[in-house]
């Protein structure tokens, strides 16, 4: 991705996961959306579509694809396998809740290390033994990078297990917001117009989102609330028309029990 996209471009094109966490969460997790959310999607599409334009250099090749070609493929998998692994991670963490996270995250990270182990012992089979040696070729800017890689990780599965997958993708727009700038600062790359009018749409699409105008109502529940209720008014009006039979009732035998009184002899 870096190949095609500067650093803000590809922050902006990683929020397309936004939409495959959408549809994968509706066939995995059977979450439900509104119409608002389902626009507020579209409108973080449109976002990332403007920051796109013109974003692709011209003539650049890369494995003997041509550049359009290359970028749309490595972008289809740069949003689908993390979008599959983040339904997955949030299904697994939610699905024993009881469960800390801390068991949670080393089960997970542990079964992380154990193919990735596997993946090195493989690799020195075929390239012999000089291959095992992992920490060549490192620098501190390289294990700067693990260790926030790693920290990400550790926060990401808090994200999971008390919020959603959609959140945690959403404020990585906040983040986008940063590396325009210091993509600016560190690569000298131009913080266009478009880049801009495509975070601002993305932001509010964020806002839209979550706004509490978009929370999907029961209907189901609703009308078995007003079922409810209406059952309630009838019961306290026939409890209101029992009561004024009773009293009126109570009070005509006052009276006969009085006008006896007065009949019978002193």
């Amino acid at each position: 991705m870096q190949l095609y996209f500067n650093p803000a471009t590809v922050k902006m094109l990683s929020n397309l996961k936004v939409l495959v966490i959408a549809i994968l969460l509706k066939m995995i997790m059977k979450r439900r959306f509104s119409i608002i959310q389902w626009e507020a999607l579209a409108l973080l599409l449109i976002g990332i579509s403007i920051n796109q334009l013109r974003s692709l250099p011209e003539g650049t090749t890369s494995f003997g694809l041509p550049v359009a070609t290359g970028a749309y493929l490595y972008t289809l998998i740069f949003v689908t396998v993390p979008s599959l692994a983040s339904v997955f991670n949030e299904y697994a963490l939610k699905s024993q809740f009881e469960t800390s996270i801390y068991h949670q995250n080393l089960f997970l990270y542990g079964y992380g290390a154990i193919f990735n182990f596997l993946a090195i012992l493989g690799t020195a089979i075929f390239k012999g033994p000089n291959s095992l040696d992992i920490l060549q070729g490192h620098s501190k800017a390289t294990v700067l990078l693990i260790c926030n890689n790693a920290a990400q990780g550790i926060l990401s599965s808090f994200f999971f297990k008390y919020a959603d997958t959609i959140l945690k993708k959403y404020s990585s727009t906040i983040a986008t917001i940063f590396t325009g700038i210091a993509s600016a600062v560190l690569f000298g790359h131009t913080l266009t117009i478009n880049f801009v009018l495509g975070l601002s749409v993305v932001i509010i699409s964020m806002h839209q989102f979550f706004s509490a105008l978009s929370e999907v109502k029961d209907e189901k529940q609703s009308g078995s609330l007003e079922m409810m209720d209406s059952q309630d008014s009838k019961r306290s009006k026939d409890r209101s028309i029992l009561n004024m039979t009773t009293g009126a009732n109570e009070d005509a035998s006052h009276r006969v029990h009085e006008d006896e009184k007065r009949l019978l002899p002193v």
